[in-house]
C-alpha cells in the first residue's frame, strides 16, 4: 500500500486536483475591502464561505477524481498489471487500489483547504483586530473541510468504480460530476426535503442531522464505506480476469 500512496503522490494527477481545489477555494472567496482593522477571525470565516461557494461546489467532484481515480486503467493499459499482481496477489493490490483511490480524492481536497488556511493566516490575520484566537470558528472551519474530503473521497471512489465498469478514463472523469450535479438539480427542482440527495448540504450540514450532526457524519462514513466495497468487488472481478 505504501509504494501505491507514493506512486499517487508523484503522478501529476493529484497535483493537478490539488490546485484545482484551491482555486475552488480562492475564486469561492470574498475578499474583504482594506479601509481598517479585520474582525478577529475574518479569515476563518471567509474559508469557511469559500468551501461552501458554488465555484467550490462546482470544482470539487474534478478535484477528487483527478488525483488517481484512472490509476487502475493505466495500469491495466500500460501493461503495470501483469508485473505487479504476480507480486502482491490480487487481494492486496485491491485492498491498496481501493484505499488509495478514496484516500487521493480526500487529500487533494483537505489539503488544498489547510494550506489556503496558512496562506490566509499569513495575508489576513496581521490585518485582523487584536483578541483571542478564535478557535472555535477553526474547529467548526475543521468539521467543514473534513466533509468536504470525505465528499471528495466519495466521489473519486465513484469514479474508480465508473472507470473499472466502462473502460474509459474519460467516463471516470466525467460521469462523476455529471451525477453530482444530477443530484443536485433533482433537489433543486423536485424534491426540495431530499437531503441525502444534496451534496452541497453534506458539505454545510445547517439541517437537522441529530445532535451534534451525528447523522450527517455517520451518513457520509456509511456512503465512503458502500461505495468501496462496490469498488473493490468490481476490481477483483477485473483482475481476475488478467
Amino acid at each position: 500500500m505504501g509504494s501505491e500512496i507514493r506512486r499517487m503522490f508523484l503522478g501529476k494527477g493529484f497535483w493537478m486536483g490539488l490546485a484545482v481545489a484551491m482555486a475552488g477555494i480562492v475564486f469561492g472567496a470574498a475578499y474583504p475591502k482594506i479601509e481598517g482593522l479585520l474582525y478577529t477571525g475574518k479569515f476563518v470565516n471567509m474559508e469557511a464561505e469559500a468551501l461552501q461557494s458554488q465555484t467550490m461546489i462546482f470544482l470539487l467532484p474534478l478535484a477528487a477524481v483527478l488525483p488517481w481515480s484512472d490509476s487502475f486503467l493505466l495500469e491495466r493499459q500500460g501493461g503495470f498489471l501483469k508485473s505487479a499482481l504476480p507480486r502482491t496477489g490480487r487481494r492486496v493490490y485491491v485492498e491498496s487500489k481501493v484505499f488509495t483511490v478514496a484516500l487521493g480524492g480526500f487529500l487533494a481536497v483537505f489539503l488544498a483547504g489547510t494550506l489556503m488556511f496558512f496562506i490566509y493566516f499569513a495575508v489576513f490575520f496581521p490585518l485582523e483586530e487584536q483578541g483571542r484566537f478564535p478557535w472555535n470558528s477553526v474547529w467548526e472551519l475543521t468539521e467543514i473541510l473534513l466533509r468536504c474530503g470525505m465528499l471528495g473521497g466519495i466521489i473519486s471512489t465513484f469514479g474508480g468504480i465508473c472507470g473499472a465498469l466502462t473502460g474509459s478514463v474519460y467516463l471516470a472523469f466525467g460521469l462523476p460530476f455529471v451525477s453530482y450535479y444530477f443530484c443536485v438539480i433533482l433537489r433543486d427542482r423536485y424534491f426540495e426535503n431530499a437531503l441525502w440527495l444534496y451534496p452541497p448540504q453534506w458539505i454545510e450540514g445547517s439541517a437537522k442531522w441529530g445532535a451534534d450532526s451525528m447523522g450527517l457524519w455517520l451518513f457520509l462514513l456509511v456512503f465512503l464505506g458502500l461505495v468501496m466495497v462496490v469498488h473493490g468487488g468490481i476490481l477483483y472481478d477485473r483482475v481476475s480476469e488478467i
